[in-house]
C-alpha cells in the first residue's frame, strides 16, 4: 500500500468507472471523467489530516501491478464522524484474500493509532464485502442511509481484535 501519485489517476479512473466495482457504491453510478478528478484529488486532502489514511493504492508485492485501493477514511454516518475501512478491487483480484488482507492491515493500524472504533459501510447487497468485515471481526451494527443509498454499517471495537 503506498498514497497515490498523480500518474496513479489512469488507473483510479478504471475502477471508478467499472460497472461491476462500482455496482454497490455511489448509487451504483460510475464516474464520469470529471468525477473521477474530484474523487481522486480529495485523497490528497486527506493525506493531509493525520485521522485517515485517505485510499492508497494496493499493489502486488512481486509485480507492483496496481490491483485496486484501500484506506482508512473519515465519514459521517448519522451525524456522526466515524473512521471507515474501506477497499476497491479490480474484479479479477476479487474473492483471492487481498480485500480482507488490506482491511485487516489498515484496521491494525488505525489500532495502534489509537483508534478505538472502526465501522464499514457496505450496501446490504454486497455479500462478499459482509464476509470480509465478518472474517476481520467486525459485527453487523445497524441498516442507515449514506449519502441517499441504504447501507448496513458493521463496526468494531478494536481493543477487543489487537490484544496487548
Amino acid at each position: 500500500m503506498r498514497p497515490f501519485v498523480k500518474t496513479d489517476f489512469d488507473f483510479y479512473k478504471t475502477l471508478v468507472q467499472n460497472e461491476l466495482v462500482m455496482r454497490y457504491i455511489n448509487g451504483g453510478m460510475g464516474l464520469d471523467d470529471a468525477e473521477a478528478k474530484v474523487w481522486f484529488e480529495r485523497q490528497f486532502e486527506r493525506y493531509e489530516d493525520e485521522r485517515q489514511t485517505g485510499f492508497l493504492l494496493l499493489e502486488k508485492k512481486e509485480t507492483q501491478e496496481p490491483i485496486g485501493f484501500a484506506g482508512l477514511v473519515l465519514q459521517e454516518v448519522d451525524g456522526v464522524q466515524e473512521l471507515e475501512v474501506g477497499y476497491w478491487l479490480t474484479p479479477i483480484h476479487w474473492k483471492v484474500g487481498y480485500g480482507r488482507e488490506a482491511a485487516q492491515r489498515l484496521m491494525r493500524q488505525a489500532h495502534e493509532q489509537g483508534n478505538e472504533r472502526l465501522i464499514s459501510i457496505i450496501h446490504p447487497e454486497n455479500t462478499s464485502s459482509q464476509n470480509v468485515a465478518r472474517a476481520n471481526g467486525m459485527q453487523w451494527e445497524k441498516e442507515t442511509v449514506f449519502k441517499g443509498v441504504p447501507v448496513i454499517i458493521y463496526a468494531c471495537r478494536l481493543s477487543r481484535l489487537f490484544r496487548g
